[in-house]
């Protein structure tokens, strides 16, 4: 059985708000190989880790991140959904993904960052230059790009022909993307298409499957040559891998 790499899925999140640095403190605890992050531009061109569109599900605001400035942004409480850690600035506090890399870099850790940059946006490529012009600031960090976005994926190679690419989806519906070196796709996808890392093995990719929370799965995937596994719960899917090793 191989061993697949572990992302933390915006995180550590079962018990800490996503995409929140004390998230992402308490993956590097677990023993997380790779932090996985959704990216998005404020108002005033500030790239922020946040999944959605809107703050309305993570924070006790409202009003889409594009249309929001840091500073705005910064007044809200991301920990509102879990009361027992709003005294924590680290959980309550929106993060940029410069806040993150000073974290990883602080840590002494080797992580690997894989950053999904969501669309649409009203931004277009913006979204990917800010990206391509925040990491000329960062040398030396192990970064991954990805995104569902065929056109994003384009742009990027357009500005970095180094950086690795992923594509994500949900169901193929057409070819991967030129560039790419990663397929990506959901776990349910994966389990009802038996041959699906096999094959896209064969094509040359490696196979990401995202959100693996379970033992009996993350055991499952790893028999079926995945080569790494999204998951919210980095700790308990390490422990099930290297107890299915043994």
């Amino acid at each position: 059985m191989s061993q697949p790499l572990i992302a933390a899925h915006r995180g550590a999140n079962e018990f800490l708000p996503e995409h929140s640095l004390a998230a992402y403190r308490q993956a590097i605890v677990e023993g997380a190989n790779a932090f996985e992050f959704d990216i998005r531009l404020t108002a005033d061109g500030h790239l922020v880790l946040h999944h959605d569109r809107t703050v309305k599900r993570t924070s006790d605001g409202k009003g889409a991140v594009s249309d929001l400035t840091l500073a705005q942004l910064r007044e809200l409480n991301f920990a509102a959904n879990h009361p027992d850690c709003g005294d924590d600035p680290e959980a309550a506090r929106i993060a940029t993904v410069e806040d993150l890399f000073g974290l990883v870099v602080d840590s002494g850790k080797e992580i690997k960052l894989l950053i999904e940059a969501k669309h649409p946006s009203k931004f277009g490529p913006r979204l990917e230059m800010r990206l391509w012009e925040t990491l000329r600031r960062w040398p030396g960090l192990d970064t991954t790009v990805m995104s569902f976005s065929r056109a994003a994926l384009k742009t990027w190679r357009e500005l970095d022909g180094d950086t690795p690419l992923v594509w994500i989806f949900e169901y193929p519906f057409r070819r991967p993307p030129e560039g790419v070196q990663v397929l990506s796709s959901r776990v349910d996808h994966v389990e009802s298409t038996p041959t699906f890392i096999e094959r896209t093995h064969e094509q040359g990719y490696e196979a990401w499957v995202w959100t693996v929370n379970d033992a009996d799965t993350a055991r499952r995937m790893a028999e079926a040559g995945a080569d790494l596994l999204f998951t919210d719960r980095p700790a308990a899917i390490r422990e099930a891998l290297l107890s299915a090793a043994d």
